[in-house]
């Protein structure tokens, strides 16, 4: 008797671990172990993550043999980081994952959302005075919004996530949520849909209404959303069509507010009165360091995304469309989401924001944010009408010069010879080809610890001479306005000045020496198209395989470059990247990295890049002090 006394105390013991209320939980996701998951992380070079960055040794070491309260484990949570490279952030296994792990989740949520100070703390859900919200119609400016929606994440308390949900909790937790979603009434009175046994009528019109989320994802697939797919999923829509509520698709309940058009006070309205009207019914977990709980850390805080279909193909083709969006709390995606690409130059914009601000604030973000981003659409519309083709859009002048007044008049040349005078006689003239002189500053414009502009091709210098001219001689350091620069000459080789700066080789590890040039009759960076880019590879590809002697070698195109190519290159520190901010605001990486390529010789003594900044960077390099040799390589003739 008292061994099963003993046995009936242990089996109450095993389940009281694993029950929340009445809730069995069983851990039907099998990985690997946290410790080969992060092997895997460290070692692919293709891996940014978050999760690479913070699963530390330490990390692995103090967690690899926890579990939460609901069986669930880190290597769980970082499973999609391992087998999806491109995935940023990890996946909480449940909702007591943040805390149970949370010297690792703590580091990436406190980076993800630039969290100040890394103190993690959120204040209580605040929707605002809804009678009285103040927000424009976005289509107020310019007409360009397709369709406005807002919605949010939430996690019904004492539910596990898809790592640490059993079938039968998933349906179960399907049962409730549906339940409360039958009893709404008013304009939020809609149809239940389970995936489970959906007919293929209802499959197609939730298909043509663009309303049926797929079991498509790899990312949300390894992190174990799809377990038991379909079941225990469905979805809810009012009868306007205006009001969706997704259940079991990442987190528990996606609740969504969409129309067409651009009336976000509508929008938000209908959800703010949507969650206030289910929260009645159930408990959604919240923490007042993490805000509401949800299955992705990137949700956290208020879960609530707003954002606009939005018409902005000419803001969306800048080099720095990514990084403007940021500078006015915006996120843009493509038009499917997340990863996807845009159609027809629409956009989805959304506010960035969720940690640490209230609902009403988040939305207001998102409208001033949205706003100036259609009303810098409008202005490059405007400015940019009559534009030769394959010139890059680009911001009004006086807009850029605003932007410039950042920089230091002192150091910096773009802003110092920029003066009313110069932006009145030039705002709005092209060269023949489309060149102006926005485009030249608009790299020092976003980038004021640059200090020169770039020219879109040779014409610029005659065209804008009033302003280049001073600039020039100030770098420089030329005193006489009227100085010419000489006629090119490289000297006798065979009777040069100098030698080998280092015989004893004791001093100098190695020398170089490079040139750059333009082929006559091709554009620069900022105005050529993506056709004539690949013509001038060709010619340049074209003379380079023609060359003779210690000079032949092979050419490589960036364009469809082999992995072993890739790392050769990489290994010699010859591959050219497209990680310059200021080469990329002057358009530098325009149609990246089509008709750009690397060519060296058999001797790995000379290198040229073609297309990178100017059309070719010519360089000449060895180990040791031999300047003349290095010289001679660069200038002789091939024999």
């Amino acid at each position: 008797m008292i061994y099963i006394d003993t046995f009936i105390k242990v089996i109450r013991f095993i389940r009281s671990s694993f029950v929340s209320s009445h809730i069995l939980y069983s851990v039907n996701m099998q990985v690997d172990s946290l410790k080969n998951l992060q092997t895997k992380i460290k070692s692919d070079e293709q891996n940014h993550s978050l999760t690479k960055k913070y699963l530390t040794d330490d990390i692995v070491n103090k967690y690899q043999s926890i579990k939460t309260n609901m069986g669930g484990t880190l290597a769980q949570c970082v499973n999609t980081n391992a087998r999806n490279p491109k995935a940023l952030l990890p996946r909480a296994c449940d909702l007591n994952a943040y805390e149970t792990f949370k010297d690792f989740f703590d580091a990436v949520i406190a980076d993800y959302h630039k969290v100040p100070g890394g103190k993690i703390q959120h204040p209580k859900s605040n929707f605002g005075d809804i009678k009285s919200l103040s927000f424009s119609d976005l289509n107020t400016y310019g007409n360009l919004v397709v369709s406005t929606r807002v919605r949010l994440g939430r996690t019904v308390e004492g539910f596990g996530f898809g790592p640490t949900l059993s079938k039968e909790t998933r349906i179960e937790l399907e049962k409730k949520i549906s339940t409360a979603l039958s009893n709404l009434s008013g304009e939020y009175e809609g149809t239940y849909y389970p995936l489970t046994g959906m007919s293929e009528e209802d499959r197609l019109k939730l298909i043509s209404d663009h309303f049926l989320f797929r079991n498509d994802d790899s990312v949300l697939e390894a992190a174990g959303g799809y377990i038991d797919w379909p079941t225990g999923r469905g979805i809810f829509i009012n009868k306007q069509k205006n009001f969706l509520v997704w259940i079991n698709e990442e987190d528990h309940i996606r609740v969504i507010s969409m129309q067409k058009g651009g009336d976000l006070i509508a929008v938000y309205k209908r959800l703010a009165g949507a969650i206030q009207e289910l929260s009645k019914s159930l408990k959604f977990a919240f923490s007042d360091r993490f805000g509401f709980i949800t299955f992705c850390p990137s949700n956290l805080g208020t879960t609530l995304r707003a954002s606009v279909h939005a018409k902005v193909p000419m803001l969306a083709s800048l080099p720095n469309f990514k990084e403007i969006c940021e500078k006015h709390g915006i996120q843009a995606r493509g038009t499917h989401g997340e990863h996807t690409e845009s159609v027809g130059g629409i956009y989805d914009l959304s506010n960035k924001r969720r940690l640490g601000l209230t609902e009403i604030d988040a939305v207001t973000e998102m409208h001033s944010g949205v706003r100036a981003l259609l009303e810098l659409e409008v202005m490059l519309q405007e400015y940019n009408k009559g534009a030769p083709e394959g010139v890059m859009p680009v911001e009004p002048l006086t807009y850029l010069a605003k932007l410039l007044e950042g920089a230091s008049i002192e150091k910096c040349y773009a802003r110092k010879y920029l003066t009313p005078e110069i932006i009145k006689k030039y705002d709005g003239k092209r060269t023949t080809h489309g060149a102006t002189l926005a485009h030249m500053i608009r790299n020092v414009a976003y980038n004021n610890r640059s200090i020169c502009p770039r020219t879109g091709e040779a014409e610029c210098y005659s065209t804008f001479i009033d302003y280049l001219d001073p600039l020039i001689c100030d770098y420089h350091n030329v005193k006489d306005p009227s100085f010419k620069h000489p006629a090119p000459t490289f000297g006798d080789l065979s009777k040069l000045p100098f030698g080998d700066l280092d015989p004893t080789g004791k001093f100098i590890v190695s020398t170089r020496v490079r040139v750059g040039r333009s082929v006559e009759g091709f554009l620069f960076p900022t105005i050529m198209s993506k056709s004539d880019r690949l013509k001038l590879e060709q010619v340049i590809s074209g003379a380079l395989k023609g060359l003779t002697g210690e000079h032949a070698g092979t050419y490589y195109p960036l364009t469809n470059m082999t992995e072993e190519d890739r790392k050769q290159l990489v290994e010699d520190h010859f591959l050219f990247k497209n990680d310059d901010p200021v080469l990329r605001d002057a358009g530098g990486y325009r149609d990246w990295p089509v008709g750009r390529g690397i060519f060296h010789n058999k001797a790995k003594t000379f290198l040229v890049w073609v297309c990178e900044e100017d059309h070719m960077r010519i360089i000449s390099m060895q180990k040791g002090g031999d300047l003349a040799s290095v010289y001679k390589r660069l200038i002789e003739k091939p024999t």
